[in-house]
Parts: structure tokens; C-alpha cells; sequence
């Protein structure tokens, strides 16, 4: 394995720990507070989708 993979999936394993920090904010139903893996899924779902109204 390359060492540009091994740094890549280290990076994945890292990222995937969010999933285990809670946020103080809660979910649009209220049921349970949002995981900061969650909130970085959904920004990063809207950066991709909305790349190309920015403009740049």
C-alpha cells in the first residue's frame, strides 16, 4: 500500500470518529442531539450540490 493511501485512510478513520462527538444542537424533530459526523456529512452534501452557484 502507498503511502498516500495509508495517510488517506488514516485520515477516513479519523473522520469517522466525528460520528462518536455530540453537538449542542438537536435534530429538526428534537428526538436526539445531532453528531458532529452528521453535521460534516450534511455540509459537505451542500458544498458538492451548491459548488456551482459560488461563483468561483
Amino acid at each position: 500500500m502507498s503511502d498516500r493511501l495509508t495517510a488517506q485512510f488514516a485520515f477516513l478513520n479519523e473522520a469517522d470518529k466525528l460520528n462518536q462527538v455530540l453537538r449542542a444542537t438537536t435534530l429538526v424533530d428534537a428526538s436526539r442531539p445531532e453528531t458532529s459526523g452528521e453535521h460534516s456529512w450534511h455540509l459537505a452534501l451542500y458544498a458538492m450540490v451548491l459548488a456551482d452557484q459560488a461563483g468561483c
